[in-house]
């Protein structure tokens, strides 16, 4: 078993080298000079004014001498300054990525415990009404983005019921309830597309498991529908489930621009977008980097949950 945690943790520290190596590439290789940026357009036509940015930037050293510092100052998780107020990049992050996470966190957790449910109901309702009903919710569920079930929400929650604020973000520390409340309508957005997959990646595991030989004997025991099912099925069903929900939070990290667009949520994915409007290239890197550590950390934390409960995979 160390062995198996110990290939993962490398293999996720070599991808995340790779991906800041790519990071680095790309973004010097990107039109624009950052130094001229900072300037503004006055200065930035001034040569020596550009020569003395790029000096202070380190951008006239030499390609491999920028890239091990960059390696250098990622590993004491330095990413620099912002190119237009001096603030430190890890400062944005961490500002930031929280409010992602939490974001993140509170969908997969609405979504899981609705889709396993709708889930285990479709299977063990399989061929029926109720069957055909969650089935259909399901492809509904996948049908629609989220930017348009955000939009319906807002419509309906927000504007037409009054119920929920449509937009906006206020810190738990200072009134939990209007926190919870702007929180709501991003999260059950996100939350929708997500039970749908759990619900069909659980009912279809399901009925795999309730083919086996094992559960006809289980039955032919006599031992009780309920007690089969929630103690035996689902506990051999639910792999392939946790794969999925683990892949899902891992895509939630980078993939809720719309959804923090949209709800004017001040989380890590709308400072990526701002930045790269603004071409603001630490903070860029920075994002970058943190959203793919993530995750690659969060599909390696799958891959080994996934070994520690079925043995077989590792």
């Amino acid at each position: 078993m160390l062995h198996f945690v110990s290939k993962n943790v490398g293999v996720a520290i070599v991808q995340i080298f790779i991906v800041a190596t790519l990071v680095f590439l790309l973004l010097r290789f990107m039109p624009g000079d950052p130094a001229v940026l900072v300037l503004g357009t006055e200065r930035g036509a001034d040569p020596a004014a550009v020569e003395a940015m790029r000096a202070t930037l380190g951008l006239d050293q030499p390609l491999l001498t920028q890239y091990f510092a960059w390696i250098a100052d990622i590993l004491r998780l330095d990413f620099g300054q912002s190119l237009f107020n001096n603030i430190d990049v890890t400062t944005y992050l961490a500002e930031r990525l929280p409010k992602t996470l939490e974001l993140a966190v509170v969908a997969i957790i609405i979504g899981s415990i609705i889709g396993i449910s709708l889930g285990i109901i479709a299977a063990v309702k399989r061929g029926g009404v109720v069957d055909m009903i969650v089935s259909s919710i399901a492809a509904a569920g996948l049908s629609f983005p989220v930017y348009v079930t955000g939009t319906v929400l807002i419509l309906l929650l927000s504007l037409q019921l009054n119920l929920l604020p449509a937009s906006g973000y206020t810190a738990f520390s200072e009134d939990p309830v209007a926190h919870i409340q702007k929180l709501f309508l991003p999260a059950i957005t996100v939350a929708l597309p997500l039970a749908a997959s759990i619900a069909r990646m659980t009912r279809s595991s399901m009925l795999e498991v309730l083919g086996k030989d094992f559960v006809q004997t289980l039955r032919a025991k006599g031992l009780a529908e309920k007690m089969i099912i929630f103690k035996h099925v689902l506990r051999n069903a639910i792999i392939s489930v946790i794969t999925v929900i683990g892949l899902e939070l891992a895509n939630l990290i980078g993939g809720t621009v719309l959804i923090e667009f949209l709800f004017n949520w001040p989380g890590l994915s709308s400072l990526l977008v701002e930045s790269i409007n603004n071409r603001n290239y630490p903070i860029i890197q920075g994002s970058i980097i943190v959203i793919a550590a993530f995750y690659i950390l969060i599909n390696r934390a799958v891959e080994i949950i996934y070994g520690l409960m079925d043995p077989r995979t590792r």
